[in-house]
């Protein structure tokens, strides 16, 4: 019995960097969409915008454990990474209700924008909606092929009706 002929030296590292693009990537979307959503010390009174930012917590938590297993920081776990779509779609499918009154306070991250803009806010969150549908957590690779339409739907959305959060507030 011969051993089998190792892979050339080069070859495992190119095909790696498509993936090493991916995780790259990703935990670039990750950081940009994090930018964190906590309200944490900051007072938030109007109930609309806690409720908005609660579902954009419940977001940022179900994309971070999925984004996790595509980065190999977490071990993929097919029960988990459905629970996440489903938590996706569920909170997808809220967005433009979370967002209809149109409610500002200073701690806020939406702008303005959101209300005057109405038609392509919506056109954005039925874009997330639809690639949370599309997202395939029966498996790892079904997950990596999947994931960046998710993380490209939520930043568009961030790029455009996202304020940078106050450098004085701490979330």
């Amino acid at each position: 019995m011969t051993a089998p002929s190792p892979r050339p030296l080069g070859a495992s590292r190119l095909a790696l960097r498509p993936l090493a693009g991916l995780v790259s990537g990703l935990a670039l979307c990750l950081l940009m969409l994090g930018a964190d959503l906590n309200a944490g010390s900051a007072i938030i009174t109007d109930k609309h915008v806690r409720d908005r930012l609660t579902l954009m917590q419940g977001q940022k938590a179900a994309l971070t454990t999925l984004g996790d297993m595509v980065a190999g920081r977490r071990i993929f776990n097919a029960t988990q990474a459905r629970a996440a779509r489903r938590s996706l779609i569920g909170s997808t499918r809220k967005i433009t209700k979370r967002f209809k009154k149109q409610r500002m306070e200073p701690n806020s991250h939406a702008r303005p924008e959101i209300w005057s803009r109405w038609q392509d806010f919506t056109q954005r969150a039925e874009t997330a909606q639809i690639a949370a549908k599309e997202l395939n957590a029966g498996s790892l690779n079904g997950l990596r092929r999947s994931i960046p339409a998710m993380m490209q739907a939520c930043h568009s959305c961030h790029q455009s009706y996202r304020r940078t959060p106050n450098q004085a507030v701490t979330h």
